[in-house]
């Protein structure tokens, strides 16, 4: 019995004989974690959580020091810390999970790239441009790696993009307009999601991500 799920084991116990005993050996081996389960969770956890603090730490570093750096300092050191980055994805022997945790980093840093170079040169850019452009340089790194994490920053950097551009040049799109739009996008993302899983689809996704996108299209079903 192979990619069953909670709910099913649930509707089979339902409509069966099936015994308590054997619902207990199939939840312990087919969903409740084990202890290998347990260890790979908290490495990757902790590996996420140094990348995280790693790049918050390159933003402070930034804004703390942001007179004293000359311009080519700035934007060398961020697009330095991006190709090593992605060298390391590229030629490294290290495992494809933590490989995507620092795609992921990266990503972000692209962002913060974008920021500084609009912040040196005053391009006068409306803010709506920025994430856009931190979207479509990203979009190829999110469809390669497929990684629920990462797919969960361009969805952001999607309804953030969307919403800016209805406030700063669409003034003629009503509120509900720009709410139906996003709500469309969203439902779409989580459809992905959801069925991705059964028909190995695009987005191959963990429960949490499928949370996650069903509470944002909750949440803008409330506004």
């Amino acid at each position: 019995m192979t990619n069953i799920e909670r709910e099913d084991i649930q509707i089979i116990s339902r409509h069966s004989n099936w015994s308590e005993k054997s619902i207990d050996n199939i939840l312990k081996k087919n969903i409740y974690s084990n202890k290998d389960s347990w260890s790979k969770f908290l490495k990757l956890f902790f590996i996420s959580l140094g990348i995280g603090f790693t790049t918050a730490g390159i933003i402070f570093f930034f804004a703390y020091n942001w007179a004293g750096l000359h311009k080519f300092v700035k934007i060398g050191l961020i697009e330095g810390l991006i190709i090593i980055s992605t060298l390391i994805i590229l030629f490294s022997k290290l495992s494809l999970d933590v490989k995507n945790i620092l795609l992921t980093g990266a990503s972000i840093l692209v962002g913060v790239l974008f920021a500084v170079f609009g912040q040196i040169y005053q391009t006068g850019a409306n803010a709506y441009d920025f994430f856009l452009g931190w979207t479509m340089f990203i979009t190829i790194w999110v469809l390669i790696s497929n990684f629920a994490p990462l797919w969960l920053v361009f969805i952001t950097l999607i309804n953030t993009t969307l919403i800016l551009y209805s406030q700063q040049v669409a003034h003629d799109w009503s509120e509900v307009f720009v709410f139906t739009l996003l709500l469309i996008i969203n439902v779409l993302f989580l459809v992905t999601s959801l069925y991705g899983k059964r028909i190995n689809g695009v987005i191959k996704s963990p429960i949490w991500f499928s949370n996650l996108i069903a509470l944002l299209k909750f949440r803008t079903l409330n506004k």
